[in-house]
């Protein structure tokens, strides 16, 4: 797991822990899950960033030219 990840959990769980602080109401759960939501859209954005970052390196190092015009 990633320096990124980690930080990403610890900040969802201290953020679940303080709504407890005052009690348990409908409007934490509906917090964390919002917050777990983006967590993992997080996540998945970076699992596909580092998969993109991978096969364009793939390609360079094969010497393949691809379709797109960007470099």
């Amino acid at each position: 797991m990633d320096v990124k990840n980690t930080l990403r959990d610890v900040k969802t769980g201290t953020k679940e822990a303080a709504r407890e602080v005052d009690g348990h109401q409908l409007k934490d759960d509906v917090g964390n899950a919002g917050d777990r939501i983006r967590d993992g859209l997080g996540k998945f954005g970076d699992k596909v960033r580092d998969e993109a970052d991978q096969a364009h390196q793939n390609v360079h190092e094969t010497g393949e030219k691809t379709t797109s015009e960007h470099p």
